[in-house]
């Protein structure tokens, strides 16, 4: 009887991971009526109204600080090869 009890959890368990694992990605944390917004280069999450913003190849970027949005424009920025 106990064994017949613990594969029936099991077999719970199993269903119910597998039907988490289509779940839809969690939505981005909020501050109230704020929105956040990650910042790509050190995944911090920044209020919408106080983050940088930049645009990267025609799409809006947003971050934390000007040292992570110059980052990410140098990464970015096309590479120049040096032939000597």
């Amino acid at each position: 009887m106990l064994f017949v009890r613990l594969v029936g959890r099991f077999v719970s368990a199993v269903v119910r991971g597998y039907q988490g694992a289509f779940a839809a990605p969690p939505a981005a944390p909020s501050l109230g009526s704020r929105e956040l917004v990650r910042d790509r280069v050190c995944n911090t999450f920044v209020a919408n109204d106080r983050a940088l913003s930049a645009t990267i190849r025609g799409e809006t970027c947003y971050f934390c600080s000007a040292t992570c949005r110059d980052a990410a424009l140098a990464a970015d920025a096309p590479r120049v090869l040096h032939h000597g």
